[in-house]
């Protein structure tokens, strides 16, 4: 990657740290975001609308795993043991034929169930049956989240030959899997309130990283940064505003989710 001419002593120390520990620091903060989210529902269960079932556990654990994966593959690289970076990155294609489809179930069974499990996002369940929000068109998130991870994660797969592609695909493949915790890490949180723009601005934070990490290193930013990082966000509005109200996608949902 090119360097950046005339940089101060201080830009110099913050490019040598970004070069070297930002995918660490990044998977730490995921780590961070996806426990703060989860475990309280686990730790105090007074809130839980339901038992934990075996297929959330089962889910949780391997996307965990998918997650302490990115972590121990930076830290790898960092250590500059890029073999044994290569060989355990085909541990990833093992973990993600199992996220896809447990990712999969999890939702369609969130959908069934018309309620969260956790009780974090204060979905109320009416005498009559009905919800207070409408699980098919929430539901789009869920999906349309898992679709975009599995596309990101696939080509980043695909280009682990070509490691400034393959960086970027995987970081915003795991900033993809960021909006259930986030989610959740407000909904238990009575000071926050549980809106789309709560949601929405942290993940628009974690897209700005990898254009901040551009930037610092090469005092430009890849057009592969910007338009994972634009199409990432802009995918959000799309399915909350497009897709997920529309009458064809409840219906695809409900038939899905049987």
């Amino acid at each position: 990657m090119a360097t950046v001419p005339n940089q101060t002593p201080i830009q110099k120390l913050a490019r040598t740290f970004v070069e070297r520990w930002f995918f660490t620091c990044m998977a730490i903060v995921m780590l961070v975001i996806s426990l703060a989210g989860f475990i309280p529902a686990l730790v105090n269960p007074v809130g839980r609308r339901a038992p934990l079932t075996f297929l959330a556990a089962t889910h949780g654990i391997v996307f965990l795993a998918w997650l302490l994966l990115f972590l121990t593959q930076s830290l790898l690289v960092v250590k500059g043991h890029v073999r044994w970076h290569r060989a355990l990155g085909f541990t990833s294609i093992g973990l993600l034929a199992l996220m896809i489809p447990l990712g999969f179930e999890t939702t369609a069974a969130m959908v069934r169930r018309g309620f969260d499990l956790s009780g974090d996002q204060h979905i109320v369940q009416h005498a009559d049956g009905a919800a207070s929000l409408d699980v098919y068109q929430a539901s789009i998130f869920n999906f349309g989240g898992l679709l975009l991870f599995a596309s990101l994660a696939v080509a980043a797969i695909y280009y682990r030959r070509r490691p400034e592609i393959h960086k970027r695909f995987i970081l915003y493949a795991n900033i993809s899997l960021m909006g259930a915790p986030i989610t959740h890490l407000i909904g238990h949180n009575p000071p926050l309130v549980l809106t789309p723009p709560a949601v929405l601005v942290p993940i628009f934070i974690l897209l700005l990283t990898g254009l901040a990490r551009d930037y610092i290193l090469a005092g430009r930013i890849h057009p592969l940064t910007v338009l994972l990082a634009v199409g990432s966000f802009a995918s959000f509005p799309i399915w909350g505003a497009l897709i997920g109200p529309s009458p064809a996608w409840h219906r695809f949902a409900a038939w899905i989710s049987q």
